[in-house]
């Protein structure tokens, strides 16, 4: 079984020094992103990434997608706060999300593959909702061997040329796959 986040980590999700080790920017900046684009941020949690998302696309939509309703909540709560009409927020199952074949521009999966019981699944599941040219932006976090100060633990990390190699066996073009932060890598694709 899975585990997610739990809604009482909200504050810890929100917290500014997650920022300080990963800029919602510095992963908008990869990706081939225009203002009028449909995208989502499939396990949004709190809105940590759906809010940046959805100021960018301002002419567009952001999809916060995640399977906890509690975590929907408080992507509301930051959207209003932020004036933003653009947010929409959807309840989906783990493996199942609940929009058309072929309905988006973008999708980013943030720190979320990790808590996936099958994150491949995941990753097709995504691909499904993309256009023709989409793209796709995952940001996981690097293995580690040792102690773990930050993040998920070590047995819960995905390697990088694995989610790399599940993107591309679906016909995506890799754009870049590299670190990010100190702790995490990200892979851009478009398909």
């Amino acid at each position: 079984m899975p585990s997610k986040s739990s809604v009482d980590k909200v504050e810890a999700l929100l917290h500014p020094t997650l920022e300080e080790t990963y800029d919602p920017q510095s992963m908008i900046a990869l990706v081939p992103i225009h203002n009028d684009q449909k995208v989502a941020d499939i396990g949004s949690g709190p809105g940590w990434l759906s809010i940046p998302l959805a100021k960018y696309v301002y002419a567009g939509t952001c999809y916060a997608i995640d399977v906890q309703e509690e975590m929907l909540k408080y992507v509301k709560e930051q959207g209003e706060l932020a004036k933003l009409g653009n947010i929409e927020t959807l309840v989906s199952e783990e493996n199942k999300i609940p929009l058309e074949n072929e309905s988006l521009d973008g999708v980013a999966l943030s720190n979320v593959l990790n808590e996936a019981s099958r994150p491949k699944t995941l990753i097709k599941e995504a691909a499904r909702l993309l256009k023709k040219s989409g793209w796709i932006a995952i940001v996981e976090w690097l293995p580690v061997t040792g102690k773990v100060t930050v993040g998920p633990s070590a047995s819960k990390r995905l390697v990088q040329q694995e989610m790399r190699e599940a993107v591309e066996s679906l016909g995506f073009t890799t754009l870049t796959s590299r670190q990010l932060t100190p702790h995490r890598y990200i892979i851009v694709a478009r398909k």
